[in-house]
């Protein structure tokens, strides 16, 4: 054992010994001390609560970072999953990682957030505990949600929210590079699994968060990011991580045991199974063993209705599968910070909802849901009222949204699209039925067929650019020179899988490069 292994294994024992528990006393005498939660409970719609957003305030409270959990009160959200985190630093008092200590008033960096959010820490502040509180009081289960080996500004070594172990242990990573991980390859700073150290930091830190907060389940975040391995490292890897989970899901059951509760492991992971098996992450065995009651399908960032949940239905029989629904349906890149994205409305998020349900989860996931402009957060809260209600679902407008990115599109010329609709168009009445395709480049010069289940579809003249009133409207949102309507007879429409078919009759003209696809229906 290395002297720096040894000094961080004394650090993370000593300090798990005399953590408290600020997070779990009762005003009430008569009260349990820790909330119960049984094996049976099952969760309908989990929300990712990212710390990073409230740290935005410049005089941060109680009150403002319960707010985010206070509007959620009357949803169908019955899991808050908190990411205790602003990337790698940690927002709360942490002993593992006592990064907010190092805090000196006045103190300024090129990222004010941080500062004010280690401020905040050091002057008494826990956003972990207040967001607990505001769980308790809107019932809402508490999960700790922990990112595995997050990416932001990783090739800015002087970026502020890199904490120790990382800066100060470039021997734990992968490679040493500014290469983005998005590009591949092993050469990125991105923490390496095989390194004991490593583990043994992620292992003591979600303790530590089991250990002084009353939770009700952890999510490990394997999609923020998932590379976990050098390549060569892949096969051994997977027994790495496999026993790695099963040190935290053992953990976890110690910790219920004391407290007369159950504690659920969820994992946040790729969207297919090819995709987790390529960063190391033995899904089917985790299942076989039971180490995890909770299988949270992800398409990390962009919302897509392409995930591989038959897949997962198949590979495993123990978890619960949720299908993650994301803030954004495209985000144009090379834009300033906060503009260039085309934001989820509630027609795609109850479209996509209907569409999970039908094809087989148990359950919903929201993730970056606050991530809309701040004036409209308040207003998008209404939009979780009954996700999971399946004769509202069925009822209501929606819009089924192919994005680009996940198999689909993009396309050159032609496409056909496998599409699973649930609308009963005959039992339920819809006004009308409107389908949209993108190109990107200007396509008002030639012609585009679409023929949905073998009927060839006519063109319409809409009036302005989306179906529906988008959340937002910014540069990312298309043009009309990219844009083509086609009227849907209700009467073509299946309920359940329809094919439609794209092609692009003049090529003579030149190339089409197709970018995604719309399908509204209207009540």
């Amino acid at each position: 054992m290395t002297p720096s292994r040894r000094s961080f294994l004394k650090l993370s024992s000593s300090a798990l010994v005399t953590s408290a528990l600020p997070a779990i006393a009762q005003s009430d005498e008569n009260a349990p001390r820790f909330h119960p939660t049984v094996a049976s409970t099952n969760y309908k719609c989990i929300f990712n609560h990212e710390l990073l957003v409230v740290a935005g305030k410049k005089d941060n409270n109680p009150e403002y970072i319960g707010s985010f959990i206070d509007k959620l009160k009357d949803t169908d959200v019955d899991a808050v999953m908190c990411c205790p985190t602003m990337w790698r630093t940690n927002l709360y008092p942490s002993e593992i990682d006592p990064q907010w200590k190092k805090y000196t008033p006045g103190q300024s960096s090129k990222f004010p957030s941080f500062d004010r959010m280690m401020a905040y820490i050091h002057g008494g502040g826990d956003p972990v505990k207040e967001t607990l509180e505001a769980c308790r009081r809107n019932k809402k289960d508490f999960f700790i949600c922990y990112r595995m080996n997050d990416q932001h500004y990783v090739a800015d070594l002087a970026w502020p929210t890199h904490n120790a172990i990382w800066r100060e242990h470039p021997e734990y990573w992968l490679g040493d590079s500014e290469i983005p991980p998005a590009k591949g390859g092993d050469n990125v700073r991105l923490f390496n699994y095989m390194v004991p150290e490593v583990r043994e930091y992620f292992f003591s830190i979600v303790k530590e968060l089991c250990t002084n907060y009353d939770v009700d389940g952890v999510e490990l975040d394997f999609q923020r990011f998932p590379k976990f391995f050098r390549s060569a490292d892949l096969e051994e890897g997977r027994g790495v991580m496999t026993a790695f989970v099963k040190r935290i899901k053992t953990m976890m059951n110690d910790i219920g045991r004391e407290r007369g509760k159950s504690l659920k492991l969820s994992i946040r992971i790729p969207e297919t199974l090819a995709k987790c098996e390529a960063a190391g992450l033995d899904i089917p065995e985790w299942d076989k063993q039971h180490l995890v009651e909770m299988i949270n399908i992800s398409s990390f960032y962009v919302h897509t209705i392409e995930l591989g949940i038959e897949g997962f239905r198949a590979a495993t029989s123990y978890g619960k599968l949720y299908g993650e629904m994301n803030y954004l349906t495209f985000q144009e890149s090379g834009q300033v910070k906060g503009s260039g994205r085309r934001y989820t409305t509630f027609e795609t998020y109850r479209a996509s909802a209907l569409n999970l349900f039908t094809r087989g989860v148990d359950g919903l996931s929201l993730f970056n849901y606050d991530y809309v402009p701040s004036d409209k957060r308040l207003a998008m809260a209404e939009g979780l009222k009954q996700i999971t209600d399946l004769d509202f679902l069925r009822q209501a407008s929606k819009n089924y949204v192919i994005s680009p990115g996940f198999g689909t599109f993009p396309a050159k010329n032609d496409k056909e699209i496998d599409l699973i609709i649930p609308d009963d168009t005959t039992q339920v009445h819809f006004d009308r039925a409107i389908l949209r395709i993108e190109t990107k480049l200007d396509c008002t010069k030639l012609q585009i067929g679409v023929w949905l289940n073998g009927e060839a579809l006519e063109p319409l003249a809409h009036e302005g650019t989306e179906l529906f009133v988008p959340v937002s409207q910014n540069s990312a949102y298309p043009t009309p020179q990219v844009l083509k309507f086609y009227t849907v007879p209700l009467a073509r429409i299946i309920a359940g899988k329809n094919t439609i078919k794209i092609s692009n009759l003049d090529r003579k003209k030149g190339n089409c490069d197709l970018r995604s696809m719309e399908l509204a229906l209207y009540r």
